[in-house]
């Protein structure tokens, strides 16, 4: 099929989009900045005549907070992030993700509700969404539900949404003191690429600040989706953060994963560098609590 065979339908409002979603159910694919959706298309991995570029809907184009919970409309730019001093100081390590992501003009372009549409285990922006406990929020012509992040990705390249259905925000507490968090990735080169492996980390400080209450790991790229690695973080639970506690929680981190041999790395390199992507990110942590504890 060559590009100039595709219908492309150009809703003016969220409600007239849903409606064609509805009526033409199965058969349109809804696309927003399209950074991926016409490599896919070009390629043959994505198979329709019939496009609903939603791109023009400023009405998902947003970010604010709610009290304590940050809204972010699904078709926020990774510009919109990396430019919000709302997030810069709420959830620094979605900000820090968003950065690495490709270069200005896919910045520019590409959307966070695009980014989980696509559903691709190395996409940078979800390590730091499971480690906020984001919610997704779905919407269906006359209907609407909430998911949590974890429960939105199935498996490699499948989600929670049906046809009919528009990601269309995504929400989270923000990040308050003594909380804190990280975001790394490893690729093959210097500058913005796809991940080899990438982490996320966010922690709550002890009251006597050397040992994290609570902690949550996210690592992508090493699995079918992201994931939590929940016995690394039990194991870096209430412990004081000595060297051989970070390593061992890497080790234990990296047992947890399952990552797969490809063009860009092989599962043995992926799994030997997890230790050391965590033991970087629970060290960056600690100078950044230094840092914000200085008068």
């Amino acid at each position: 099929m060559r590009l100039s065979e595709i219908e492309v339908v150009s809703p003016r409002t969220v409600e007239n989009a849903l409606s064609v979603l509805h009526d033409r159910s199965g058969r349109i694919k809804a696309i927003a900045g399209s950074t991926d959706a016409i490599i896919q298309l070009k390629e043959g991995s994505l198979q329709t005549n019939e496009l609903l570029d939603i791109s023009s809907l400023r009405e998902l184009r947003y970010i604010r907070k709610e009290e304590s919970v940050i809204h972010i409309g699904a078709l926020s730019t990774y510009s919109d992030i990396i430019e919000s001093p709302l997030l810069d100081s709420s959830c620094r390590m979605l900000v820090d993700a968003c950065r690495t992501i490709g270069s200005v003009q896919i910045q520019n372009r590409a959307t966070i509700g695009g980014n989980l549409g696509n559903a691709s285990p190395a996409g940078d922006s979800i390590p730091p969404l499971y480690v906020l406990n984001a919610n997704v929020k779905i919407q269906r012509h006359e209907h609407s539900r909430l998911v949590p992040i974890e429960k939105f990705f199935l498996g490699y390249r499948k989600i929670d949404l049906r046809p009919d259905e528009l990601i269309t925000e995504i929400s989270f507490e923000a990040v308050e003191k003594p909380c804190d968090g990280m975001f790394l990735k490893l690729g093959p080169r210097e500058g913005h690429c796809i991940s080899l492996v990438s982490l996320a980390i966010c922690v709550r400080w002890a009251p006597d600040g050397d040992k994290f209450s609570s902690v949550r790991v996210a690592l992508g790229a090493v699995a079918p989706v992201v994931f939590r690695a929940r016995k690394c973080e039990e194991h870096l639970k209430n412990r004081t953060l000595a060297d051989d506690v970070i390593w061992n929680a890497g080790k234990i981190a990296s047992a947890e994963s399952s990552p797969i041999s490809d063009l860009r790395a092989s599962a043995e390199y992926r799994r030997a560098v997890i230790p050391s992507l965590l033991y970087k990110a629970v060290h960056a942590v600690i100078a950044s609590r230094q840092g914000w504890e200085k008068p």
